[in-house]
């Protein structure tokens, strides 16, 4: 990366940070730092399995599927690991939960390119390397807001709630 985008990143996560607290709620969040990706991961557990969402910046191209420009701002939904039980339940299936985000999203006109073979499930990404300092953070929270629309309007948010809640 050309120019050091700290400040901006830091400034995008606290401008988003209040409006989707609530919806996020359910969700446990970890916050990820190195040297490949800066954001936020909102996971939820079913025995060894994992899935959820995350927003953030790819720094490098290998950091999620797609990434072709860094950095980029990314969100993207997941599930763990690969061939699971879970994995299964969420991607497999004419009207799973990552179908149905890939074909709402799509609807919406802020598409997410579907990765069924892997653990990053369905990502969405712009390249930010061009943006100029004085609009990155309103280009990038932007971004991010309208990525969570289809999360809630296919019902992701709330099929992993499901898939990930025990009996009784």
């Amino acid at each position: 990366m050309d120019e050091d985008r700290t400040a901006e990143i830091a400034a995008t996560f606290e401008r988003i940070r209040r409006p989707l607290q609530w919806p996020m709620e359910n969700f446990r969040r970890r916050r990820i730092s190195n040297r490949r990706f800066v954001g936020f991961r909102f996971s939820r557990v079913r025995r060894t399995g994992r899935a959820g969402f995350a927003f953030g910046f790819a720094l490098h191209e290998d950091s999620v599927p797609g990434v072709r420009e860094p950095p980029e701002v990314v969100a993207y939904a997941f599930v763990e690991p690969e061939g699971s039980a879970l994995h299964r339940t969420l991607v497999d299936g004419r009207a799973s939960a990552v179908r149905r985000l890939i074909a709402s999203s799509q609807r919406m006109g802020f598409p997410f390119e579907s990765h069924p073979d892997g653990s990053v499930v369905a990502v969405r990404h712009r390249s930010m390397r061009h943006v100029p300092k004085e609009i990155f953070v309103l280009v990038a929270s932007d971004f991010l807001m309208l990525s969570y629309s289809p999360l809630r309007a296919a019902g992701f948010l709330e099929r992993v709630t499901k898939a990930t809640t025990g009996p009784g």
